[in-house]
């Protein structure tokens, strides 16, 4: 093959792969357009949303991993040092309302696949949005767990899982961190279902499915020994407001009105409503 011919037929492969990258963007950012306009991103906004939910939840996963396991003197805990809001409900551990209140808490995560009903256009959208929400409220509950520190019911009854002393997951009793994901993916779902199809006859079904799978999961978590009734209803506080939150924000206009700047003390992010 002479050396022209080489050129010319590097050439028509460079164009080729170039034709190739060009259709897979373009594919990638319709993914990510959508077509309603009900929910908006973008790379500057989602890059706060999302990296900031990253940062918090990787930052806690490293702390995690570092941080050493309490001493357990094998004591069974005093009930009556429990405030009486939380001591009536009280129950020791039982592995089979953890693992059911564990099946309603990834139906609960899995509501968000309603929105599997949008144009395809939108699929990118709200995943992506969801991916925020669950970042965020995990991380949340998460850093509430290594703050408060707080010993689980099943401590106060003899008969407490071993494993869980072993691991030290028995003093991350505040907040109940299942009732925060259930929570976050049926609220989410809950509103993003409706900003998407507010009169569709689905809209009451999903939103009530999904809410009666998340209280279920809080409804268990305290029957099961695990948490008391304020850890769940912060989770249920902390798993609404993230599953709102987020959506609620690719609503609102994006780059005229954000604006970020480098301060010598590091950076600041302002929104000019």
């Amino acid at each position: 093959m002479s050396y022209m011919r080489k050129i010319k037929v590097n050439a028509v492969i460079f164009l080729m792969l170039i034709c190739g990258i060009n259709t897979t963007f373009a594919g990638i950012s319709d993914f990510f357009e959508g077509k309603s306009g009900t929910f908006t991103l973008d790379p500057v906004y989602d890059g706060i949303i999302g990296g900031g939910g990253l940062a918090l939840t990787g930052g806690l996963f490293i702390y995690d991993f570092f941080d050493p396991v309490p001493e357990f003197d094998g004591a069974v805990l005093n009930k009556n040092e429990v405030n009486p809001f939380d001591r009536w409900a009280m129950q020791p551990y039982s592995k089979s309302l953890h693992i059911t209140g564990t099946v309603t808490e990834v139906l609960s995560m899995a509501a968000p696949l309603a929105l599997i009903a949008t144009d395809k256009s939108e699929w990118g959208i709200w995943a992506v949005m969801y991916a925020e929400s669950m970042l965020w409220a995990n991380g949340i509950k998460e850093a509430l767990k290594f703050s408060v520190h707080r010993e689980r019911p099943y401590m106060y009854f003899d008969g407490a899982p071993e494993d869980k002393i072993k691991d030290g997951d028995y003093i991350k009793s505040f907040p109940s961190g299942h009732t925060t994901m259930a929570f976050n993916g049926a609220v989410f779902a809950s509103y993003t279902f409706s900003k998407y199809f507010p009169e569709s006859k689905w809209k009451i079904p999903v939103i009530a499915g999904s809410l009666t799978l998340a209280t279920a999961t809080a409804v268990q978590r305290v029957l099961s020994g695990n948490h008391f009734v304020t850890d769940v209803l912060a989770g249920a506080a902390i798993g609404s407001f993230t599953g709102f939150m987020v959506p609620f924000l690719h609503t609102l206009p994006k780059r005229e009105n954000l604006e970020v700047a480098v301060a010598p003390t590091g950076f600041y992010v302002q929104y000019r409503y």
